[in-house]
């Protein structure tokens, strides 16, 4: 039931934020809103780490069945590509450094956070 309840969640945050998107007509992907939302949501303490933590854990263990019909089709479409291989090859490769470098950044400050809420609440 816990699962379910943290899927709800992630699902409500997600088309709020696609909602919210549609509603505005902003050119941006309204399920990063969504997740932006939940993180909200989370740092606010209107939601509980512990509600939704064991479902994202599985969803991001099932993280390769999602990708994997659009890498499937990407093969269908490659000759389309053939012209411009280099430049995705640059875009990519950047793209995957600047989300290494953000993800080590949001991790080491989440990390932070949590460990002062830890001694603030040892200090109690």
């Amino acid at each position: 039931m816990a699962r379910l309840k943290g899927f709800l969640i992630i699902l409500l945050c997600n088309l709020a934020g696609n909602l919210v998107i549609t509603l505005i007509g902003l050119p941006f992907p309204g399920s990063v809103l969504g997740m932006l939302l939940l993180l909200g949501l989370l740092l606010g303490r209107a939601v509980k780490l512990e509600t939704v933590e064991s479902t994202a854990n599985l969803l991001i263990s099932l993280m390769m069945l999602f990708i994997l019909p659009g890498a499937v089709n990407m093969m269908n479409v490659f000759d389309k590509f053939t012209g411009i291989i280099v430049q995705l090859l640059v875009i990519a490769t950047a793209a995957s450094v600047l989300t290494l470098i953000s993800s080590a950044l949001v991790a080491d400050k989440l990390a932070l956070l949590v460990n002062r809420d830890k001694k603030t609440e040892d200090a109690v």
